[in-house]
């Protein structure tokens, strides 16, 4: 609650959970991500003055700036099994914001314990280039390969969800 009686709230990332009842999105981890600002302010017989407080003098941009995410993809440790030999056949798939589509590893088979020495490039669009809480998170789903006649749908294993003020970040000029 505390994030959002902030007068000059700052904006935040969070993801969407969806009505599986509804059968648009099949999965939960696909439901998307929405970024806001909220604040609650306390109203004593006077209307709030919003432009005195610095976080809403200025409209957010209409244009994002591009910029190039790259994401070194080094392994991944005690996986749970997905097949019934105990193991799994795990590939990192990370979100590209640019196009929607997914980024993916290769896959490694028969591995919980995979080792993937990877690098994947993703374009995203941020609010401000010099600003990491203006960027989306960072979203690593793992998921295990099915290739079987009977059972060509892979499966969710684990997320991770990256926060860009956690990450390294080097600018390029």
């Amino acid at each position: 609650m505390k994030h959002y009686t902030n007068p000059d709230a700052e904006y935040k990332w969070i993801s969407f959970k969806p009505d599986l009842s509804v059968g648009k999105v099949k999965d939960a981890n696909l439901a998307g991500m929405l970024s806001f600002k909220f604040a609650i302010h306390k109203v004593e017989n006077e209307e709030i003055n919003f432009k005195a407080h610095d976080a809403w003098k200025k409209m957010p941009p209409k244009r994002l700036e591009p910029v190039k995410i790259r994401a070194y993809i080094y392994q991944c440790r005690d996986l749970p099994s997905a097949d019934s030999n105990g193991s799994s056949d795990p590939f990192v798939q990370v979100w590209d914001m640019s196009d929607g589509k997914p980024k993916c590893t290769q896959t490694i088979d028969d591995n919980n314990n995979p080792l993937f020495y990877e690098v994947i490039e993703m374009d995203y669009e941020v609010r401000d280039i010099n600003d990491l809480y203006s960027y989306p998170p960072f979203i690593l789903d793992v998921f295990d390969k099915d290739e079987e006649l009977m059972d060509n749908d892979d499966d969710f294993l684990a997320r991770a969800i990256v926060e860009p003020e956690d990450c390294a970040i080097v600018r390029q000029e």
